[in-house]
């Protein structure tokens, strides 16, 4: 009787085995492309994706090298507004600012649906969904750092018609506007 359950207690376990077998992720025989919409929070388009810059005109760009938000002076054409700036932090790092350890935390699901001057801040509406953007304080300080001093005092978020309430580096969100010193110590001494 004890041999019996011994082949049952085997064939059992070799079933278990075999339905975990056939569990998972799917097996690809070749390499496919990824979607984009569908990547993770923070990733980025490939360095490919962005072409390298040229021009006369500089421009300070902010993104994250060493965990700390740090600025990256990239040539530009002739003299950058709001918006254009925006979609150059963006669209993220070349590979050669990414060759050099820069990356970016803005997530690629997240878009700029308008600029909007009011007074000494700059209203900055997104596209995107709150769940991925709430929790993301160094893409904040991101588009804070590359707005702030020059182009703005401060940096008001919107989402969906609302004001939205972004993290500030003391871990503290506020839907009031925002300036580099809700973000000091994220920034890398320049």
């Amino acid at each position: 009787m004890s041999g019996l359950r011994a082949l049952a207690s085997a064939l059992a376990a070799m079933a278990v085995a075999g339905l975990l077998a056939g569990c998972g992720i799917p097996r690809d025989d070749e390499p496919r492309a990824l979607d984009p919409a569908r990547a993770p929070v923070g990733a980025q388009p490939t360095a490919s994706s962005v072409p390298e810059p040229v021009g006369n005109d500089r421009v300070a760009l902010y993104f994250i090298r060493d965990g700390l938000v740090a600025p990256v002076t990239r040539p530009v054409p002739q003299s950058t507004s709001v918006e254009p700036l925006l979609e150059l932090l963006f669209a993220g790092p070349t590979s050669t600012e990414q060759a050099a350890g820069t990356s970016s935390l803005i997530p690629a699901s997240l878009s700029v649906v308008s600029v909007r001057p009011q007074g000494p801040t700059v209203v900055v509406t997104l596209g995107g969904s709150e769940g991925l953007v709430r929790p993301q304080v160094l893409a904040f300080a991101q588009i804070v750092a590359t707005l702030t001093p020059d182009r703005a005092t401060g940096v008001r978020f919107r989402l969906d018609g609302a004001d939205l309430a972004v993290p500030r580096s003391d871990g503290s969100l506020t839907d009031a506007p925002v300036s580099r010193a809700d973000y000091a110590s994220l920034l890398a001494a320049a």
